[in-house]
């Protein structure tokens, strides 16, 4: 069973600090609108369930006998946020929602975020590695907590876009490059320090 007065919480506080995924929801929101955005929602979901799953249940035993795969998988994760932000940085002011960016390239993001490690090392209870009903049950609370935090996240990239706004879709997208660019920093700081 889950303890939703600590589940539900440490979830939300996650995954509405900015980083790689929101970073790309709002930029699309920005670019996109928030009903082109939408299917975004998902890939992020599917995203995360599979990063969760397979930190939960393979990696995390894996790094305790090879210490070298958690800094490898960072760097990793890092190389991949320094090409997400080279094509916003290059596309920006073009539409996010074309053959560059969609529901793939949110799923590959949010596959690769390293908030996904926290959720299966941390926050999700052992047992939703353990029983299939103990992780749908998991998810399912995961689930209900990230809708509204992504709808948020793009929600957020769609204001600035309005007319009147000071900031313009081209400097929200280079913004959005320049602090993925940030995190890929951190994360490879991180992998060799």
């Amino acid at each position: 069973m889950i303890d939703a007065l600590t589940f539900v919480p440490a979830v939300a506080a996650i995954l509405a600090t900015p980083g790689p995924t929101n970073t790309l929801l709002a930029s699309s929101g920005a670019q996109a609108g928030l009903r082109r955005s939408l299917p975004l929602v998902p890939a992020e979901l599917c995203g995360y369930a599979l990063a969760i799953a397979g930190w939960g249940l393979f990696l995390e035993p894996a790094s305790a006998t090879l210490p070298w795969l958690k800094p490898l998988l960072r760097l990793a994760c890092a190389a991949y946020l320094v090409a997400v932000a080279w094509g916003l940085w290059s596309k920006a002011g073009e539409a996010l929602s074309g053959s560059g960016f969609g529901p793939r390239r949110i799923f590959i993001a949010t596959l690769l975020n390293p908030k996904a490690l926290m959720f299966a090392a941390v926050i999700f209870p052992e047992a939703a590695f353990q029983t299939s009903a103990a992780f749908i049950q998991a998810m399912s609370v995961f689930a209900a907590v990230i809708v509204p935090i992504a709808l948020g996240w793009i929600g957020f990239g769609s204001a600035l876009s309005q007319p009147g706004f000071l900031i313009g879709p081209r400097a929200v997208q280079r913004g959005a490059a320049l602090v993925l660019l940030t995190f890929s920093a951190s994360l490879g700081a991180a992998a060799l320090g």
